[in-house]
């Protein structure tokens, strides 16, 4: 009994293994394959047959070669992007936003849905239950695997549990526990932010990176690590607080108790009240425009954010950091500000320079994101849960 399970364990290592050499590096031939992953050709043969035959691979005509070679042309093998679709949602109390998610991180028919206000945690976990159900029951066409949340706040990741929000005076919410009485689909849920910085290792410019940040720059300002390859956790919470660092100490009063976090003066929530707008909208139109306060306004949060950046990098000496969300917009000057300013400030970036760019991702990366997470928990590390 033991023998067949290390057996069946090993093959699915093995799959696993195959499948997330091509997410990353594919198309691929077979022999490339086993030279970096030191398997036998005859053990890729035999996994890439069984692959193909689920339909997760797919033979894609012969491998173009950089160095011209005699001899037989090699087929290249690719992931198949539409053999596999999830569910990919991120939560606030504003809005849910879901899309389906494919194998290599495409997404399609996106929809937002404005949560009514004033909701307690049961009304929440109904209204959550319900909209996924609509939106299954309205694409019979696709074969959803599974479901991935992004959550706003602090995640318990072993239990699936929202834990207790302050702010809104609720207690811990046992999310999954809920959700899977009515979802038969497997459901995976982290913070918002650590799963785009999943999506960005998975599916962005940085899948070559060992280690990275990713900053979201948004309604409020969050960050995931990605360190040695894997994204980084540190407790039952994980780990990304950026916000949450100290910009000016005895400065403003920040909900979650302390003086003078980066949120009270550089997040979207800070830049609206500063400029007394509506919405980002508004202030992204008003950066168009050039309007003087509008621009001051966005380069003094730049600034902020850079500062803080500074000493975080000369902690942890990452060679790369993406910026997501609205305020990464190439409207405006945020983005430029801090990859100036990163260069200049921190000792180690004048010994080497640090990339920082916007995501590839675009305005969906919290729900590819959310998606990343069950394809990531559900089929590419499957095996290794």
């Amino acid at each position: 009994m033991l023998k067949g399970q290390n057996t069946t364990r090993t093959k699915q290592l093995n799959q696993s293994l195959v499948l997330k050499l091509l997410l990353q590096n594919g198309p691929m031939s077979r022999q490339q394959i086993s030279e970096i992953t030191d398997l036998t050709p005859a053990t890729i043969t035999y996994i890439s047959a069984e692959l193909i035959e689920q339909g997760l691979v797919m033979e894609k005509g012969d491998l173009q070669n950089t160095k011209p070679r005699a001899g037989r042309k090699s087929v290249a093998l690719d992931l198949n992007g539409d053999s596999y679709w999830v569910l990919g949602i991120n939560t606030s109390m504003e809005k849910l936003k879901m899309g389906l998610v494919n194998l290599k991180g495409m997404i399609t028919d996106v929809q937002s849905i404005p949560v009514p206000s004033k909701f307690n945690t049961e009304e929440f976990l109904s209204f959550l239950a319900k909209q996924i159900k609509m939106y299954l029951q309205a694409h019979p066409e696709v074969k959803v695997s599974g479901v991935g949340i992004g959550a706003l706040g602090a995640v318990d990741l072993e239990k699936g549990k929202l834990l207790g929000n302050d702010r809104l005076g609720w207690p811990d919410v046992d999310l999954i526990s809920y959700l899977q009485k009515e979802i038969t689909v497997p459901i995976f849920l982290d913070n918002n932010v650590s799963a785009m910085t999943l999506a960005e290792k998975m599916f962005g410019n940085s899948k070559q990176f060992t280690d990275f940040m990713c900053i979201y720059l948004g309604h409020r300002i969050g960050a995931g690590l990605v360190l040695k390859n894997e994204l980084y956790r540190n407790g039952r919470t994980g780990a990304g607080e950026f916000g949450h660092m100290t910009y000016m100490p005895e400065g403003r009063t920040c909900w979650c108790g302390n003086k003078g976090c980066l949120n009270q003066y550089a997040s979207e929530e800070a830049i609206l009240n500063e400029l007394q707008a509506t919405n980002v909208d508004e202030v992204l139109q008003r950066a168009v425009d050039g309007e003087v306060q509008t621009i001051n306004t966005l380069e003094k949060a730049a600034e902020c954010i850079s500062i803080v950046l500074s000493s975080f990098i000369n902690m942890v000496n990452l060679k790369k950091v993406v910026l997501c969300g609205t305020l990464s917009s190439f409207l405006l000057p945020v983005a430029d500000i801090i990859r100036k300013e990163v260069n200049q400030r921190p000792y180690l970036a004048r010994i080497d320079h640090i990339e920082i760019e916007s995501s590839k991702l675009g305005d969906n990366i919290e729900v590819i994101g959310a998606g990343g997470l069950a394809l990531w928990y559900g089929l590419y590390q499957k095996s290794q849960c």
